[in-house]
């Protein structure tokens, strides 16, 4: 089981460098929050595999909570984009 874990979390780590690299050659600010939403989902999908792992609900609680927080920055930021755009 630790083995599945250690493949998870490698492929979402190779995942979330790739990510960061699209962030670093985006021209675009819509792409790049896309990207960074993706990553925060991707760091919720390591916290929901390691509480599968580990058998403990509270990694998966707090993957809500961060994917509820992360939700509302990412509708907070896009409501400042389009107050700057007028």
């Amino acid at each position: 089981m630790e083995n599945m874990l250690l493949i998870s979390v490698l492929l979402l780590s190779v995942y979330i460098l790739l990510i960061v690299i699209r962030i670093a050659f985006s021209h675009n600010v819509p792409e790049r929050i896309v990207a960074l939403d993706t990553i925060n989902t991707m760091i919720i999908t390591m916290m929901v595999v390691l509480g599968a792992v580990e058998r403990k609900a509270l990694y998966i609680d707090i993957g809500i909570v961060y994917g509820i927080i992360s939700f509302i920055g990412t509708l907070y930021i896009a409501r400042y984009l389009i107050d700057v755009g007028k």
